[in-house]
């Protein structure tokens, strides 16, 4: 039974953080000492997530009971992170699974928990972390250009995230892919 969840484990764990799989490669002079993820905690968040959107998709929980159970959970991502980044991280999870199915107004409410969670892990990460306040601020840009209609805030993001690793391709690309960006996925659906 294990098997069947680690193809998803693995999908899950770039979705959340593409930066991990841009991590440079490690030198005799600069190793790279990565610990291995918490399998049980991933699968606990996953099944954790997939339960959220079944409620909400059936109409059996409203979007703020899901972020409350959410964010009393102690990893809903499973990654064991920060408390808010961990959250945001979860939270962007069930709002782009929802935002596939359709259901527009769930999702927003998501998105937006999420944009206030990662301000304050943001907000709470020092300079020095470089690889993870460029993770959030990228995460933060991508709800706010392609959910939340900000924009200029979106672009602001990405330039504060390129500041602190300026050589990342990940992030020049995705810069790019912002100047083209309309932020209407969520008023397509009509939820506005």
């Amino acid at each position: 039974m294990k098997s069947e969840y680690r193809p998803s484990l693995l999908l899950a764990l770039i979705i959340l953080n593409p930066a991990l799989a841009q991590e440079k490669t490690a030198t005799i002079a600069e190793p790279i000492v990565q610990a291995a993820p918490d399998l049980g905690a991933l699968t606990v968040g996953l099944k954790l997530r997939e339960d959220a959107v079944t409620k909400l998709l059936a109409g059996s929980e409203k979007g703020e009971t899901t972020i409350a159970r959410l964010k009393s959970h102690a990893s809903p991502s499973g990654l064991k992170i920060d408390r808010d980044g961990d959250f945001a991280f979860a939270a962007i999870d069930v709002g782009q699974r929802l935002v596939a199915q359709g259901s527009y107004a769930e999702a927003e409410k998501l998105f937006r928990e999420a944009e206030k969670s990662l301000l304050l892990v943001i907000a709470k990460t020092p300079d020095t972390a470089k690889r993870e306040k460029a993770t959030y601020l990228q995460k933060l840009a991508l709800i706010r250009s392609e959910y939340l209609n900000k924009l200029d805030q979106a672009k602001n993001d990405i330039s504060a995230a390129r500041a602190l690793l300026p050589e990342d391709k990940y992030l020049a690309s995705l810069e790019a892919h912002q100047a083209s960006s309309r932020g209407d996925l969520l008023t397509k659906g009509g939820s506005k």
